[in-house]
């Protein structure tokens, strides 16, 4: 998992409003990192660190939020954020099965016992194969009506207000 990034520009003296100014922008650019490799749906690890840098932009969102008027707006924005989140940690947990299925599958080894697993463990594979492609289908298919209609641009308007 990634690192969070150092948040550079706080200062103790300036106030709480100052301050989400100048830390939400940077979350907001820590998600963006991980765009370029979210059209890969092998690129499983940066799909994980975007899901975890959302996540954090959206605590950090929950942190600051009586900052931000109209709350509406914000409120908006940080939906759309957990239900990103979410779809992404259903790809994760996908991916996480898998994992164990596949590690379980040649764990077994040959003769009787194999056989015996054989065809629910290669069922569960390819139902998770499934689930997970059609997470990953709607969590690209979200990102992409989002980037079209200007999310990010949206969330720093917000955040400069």
């Amino acid at each position: 998992m990634a690192k969070a990034h150092k948040i550079t520009g706080v200062e103790p003296q300036h106030s709480y409003c100052a301050n989400a100014r100048i830390i939400l922008p940077q979350k907001v650019e820590e998600v963006y990192m991980w765009e370029t490799f979210i059209r890969n749906p092998a690129r499983r690890e940066e799909l994980h660190n975007m899901r975890i840098a959302i996540k954090r932009l959206r605590y950090t969102m929950e942190l600051f939020g009586v900052v931000y008027k109209p709350k509406k707006r914000f409120t908006e924005c940080l939906a759309v954020l957990v239900d990103l989140q979410e779809i992404l940690g259903d790809v994760h947990d996908s991916d996480v099965v898998l994992d164990v299925l596949t590690d379980y599958a040649y764990r077994c080894g040959d003769g009787a016992a194999r056989d015996a697993l054989a065809p629910g463990v290669a069922t569960l594979i390819a139902r998770t194969r499934e689930t997970r492609k059609a997470d990953y289908e709607t969590f690209l298919e979200k990102w992409e009506h989002l980037s079209a209609k200007g999310f990010k641009q949206k969330l720093l308007a917000i955040f400069a207000a």
